[in-house]
């Protein structure tokens, strides 16, 4: 299951493509520091849910002073220059937004696996290959970079073993077991479950789903 509705895709990944190339070309930012700017902001969490009307209201120069507002002091926001040429952190900010809605990983996690500016360097292997390509890429890379489920990464987090989160939360010690062994599909759990998994660990029923292995 993608992270939000397919016809929003192609929005998206415009946005993000004008955004990173108009914080670095237009800002003189550095592509790591600003879009780890963005991924801690709230606008990256309305994408990755889906808000279409961040979506379709805003323009990726707009988003980009948006983050810039609400990260940092900055105010300053030079218009920016025509530019007929797609650069490496434009194509960086497309596939970064197929990517986020194809697996479901946050824009956090992506760029804690995979930084911006390793994903440039990719350009001339992956820009005019099927999107796909990068996506079976970086799927083992996230694999590799986390390869515990997001359950034990929060359970564990918070310093409960899992006989203690069971107690806690009334979910059984083996059906914890087995969600953090990717044995059981926690995106198909029970609502009930997820609820109370989340409200005892403190976090959001989202923020237990597993991405899309693809």
């Amino acid at each position: 299951m993608s992270a939000y509705r397919e016809t929003l895709l192609y929005d998206v990944k415009t946005l993000l493509a004008d955004m990173m190339d108009y914080a670095t070309r237009d800002l003189k930012m550095e592509p790591d520091f600003f879009f780890q700017l963005f991924a801690a902001s709230t606008i990256a969490s309305r994408i990755e849910n889906g808000d279409s009307v961040l979506i379709l209201g805003y323009s990726g120069i707009e988003l980009a002073q948006n983050v810039l507002l609400e990260r940092t002091d900055r105010t300053d926001f030079p218009p920016a220059k025509p530019n007929m040429k797609r650069t490496a952190a434009y194509w960086a900010g497309w596939i970064l937004a197929y990517y986020q809605w194809k697996s479901g990983w946050t824009f956090s996690e992506i760029f804690e696996a995979l930084p911006v500016s390793t994903i440039m360097q990719m350009y001339h292997i992956y820009h005019e290959a099927p999107e796909d390509r990068f996506a079976d890429t970086a799927d083992q890379i996230m694999a590799e970079k986390f390869p515990e489920t997001r359950l034990k990464r929060i359970r564990s987090a918070s310093g409960r073993s899992q006989s203690e989160l069971a107690k806690a939360s009334g979910v059984g010690l083996r059906s914890i077991q087995l969600y953090e062994q990717r044995k059981k599909d926690i995106n198909h759990a029970e609502a009930r479950y997820l609820k109370a998994l989340a409200q005892t660990l403190g976090c959001s029923m989202e923020d237990l789903l597993e991405p899309v292995r693809i």
